[in-house]
């Protein structure tokens, strides 16, 4: 579940998986941090989907997660990682190491650019068996194609064989996931993995990593601008905006009763599937640059509801209903704008 530290007593014992508190991101030269004060938590088996802009930290923090991120430029400004109750952040580079790949495993955007071009396949979902198990090659290989298999590519046993320029999108996609999960990982990250995929595709990679998740029971973090994508996939909710998380919740209270204006405005900004009857609505202004962060609330310049107070004084994440928080001074918004009006 994704709730505020304040708000975990009722998680049961040994279900919590990962949780995120108050991690601080900041690159060097910079003025303000780059993700700022996050704190979020994920269960066994549950999908937390975490959405936002470009450039607005998704992918910065699951790097951090994974312990991917170069230090320096980058640091650790402050905050602590647990997974299955261990401080990811004071471990040593080579326990992380025997971690990644094994219990924590993460599905990158790009697979043409992931996916070594200069080594086949199968031998490349081999390396990761390998390097996490004590099997010989043969038996590395065996569970390969199982894993090829398991995501559902085409005659498996002659694509064991293949280079990525080989196969198409999708398919590279499922070799991916195929690689991530050769180690049946507590934890799965997937850093917009149906971004370049037309939409049947993307639904079909949907539908195999829910499934692959049930039989598992693994735990899944999905980065997405989205939202369809969330609607469809996540039970708790993360939406980030520069470097902050500004509303999250179960994935029901965050659609039918979103409660941030800047989660409000990228509902607003989806299109229907019906006649189309005017322009699709936009969110004004830009994102604000790492150097040009406001003081008071990050979203201000660019919502229609900014008061002096927002312009001033950095929101904190609060309750506005049962396990859904939203970081805005309005909020419950129909409370506030109700009385305005």
């Amino acid at each position: 579940m994704v709730e505020s530290l304040e708000m975990q007593s009722d998680v049961t014992a040994g279900s919590r998986l990962l949780t995120v508190e108050n991690l601080a991101i900041r690159f060097k030269n910079a003025t303000a941090n780059t993700v700022d004060g996050i704190s979020f938590g994920v269960d066994r088996g549950e999908t937390l989907c975490i959405v936002g802009e470009s450039g607005c930290g998704k992918s910065i923090s699951a790097l951090a997660l994974m312990g991917l991120l170069p230090m320096p430029p980058a640091e650790i400004a402050s905050g602590r990682i647990s997974f299955d109750q261990k401080d990811l952040l004071s471990l040593p580079a080579k326990t992380r190491a025997d971690l990644r790949g094994d219990r924590m495993a993460m599905i990158f955007q790009e697979p043409m650019t992931s996916l070594n071009p200069s080594f086949r396949i199968g031998d490349q979902i081999a390396e990761g068996v390998l390097r996490h198990r004590a099997v010989s090659p043969a038996d590395a290989r065996r569970r390969a194609l199982e894993m090829l298999e398991r995501v559902k590519i085409p005659a498996a046993s002659e694509r064991l064989d293949d280079y990525s320029h080989q196969l198409s999108g999708g398919m590279r996609q499922r070799v991916m996931i195929a690689m991530a999960l050769a180690n049946d990982p507590d934890l799965l990250i997937a850093d917009e993995p149906t971004t370049a995929l037309d939409v049947t595709i993307q639904a079909q990679i949907l539908d195999l990593m829910r499934t692959l998740q049930q039989e598992t029971g693994t735990a899944l973090i999905m980065i997405t601008h989205d939202l369809g994508v969330v609607a469809e996939i996540a039970d708790q909710v993360a939406v980030m905006y520069a470097g902050k998380i500004v509303e999250q919740g179960p994935v029901q209270a965050i659609f039918d009763d979103p409660q941030h204006p800047y989660t409000i405005g990228l509902m607003s900004s989806l299109p229907s599937l019906g006649e189309r009857q005017s322009r699709l609505t936009t969110i004004a202004g830009m994102v604000p640059t790492i150097d040009r962060m406001p003081s008071g609330c990050r979203f201000a310049p660019r919502c229609p509801f900014t008061t002096v107070t927002c312009e001033a004084q950095a929101p904190a994440l609060s309750a506005v209903s049962d396990r859904h928080l939203a970081a805005c001074h309005l909020a419950p918004l129909e409370n506030h704008l109700a009385e305005a009006l």
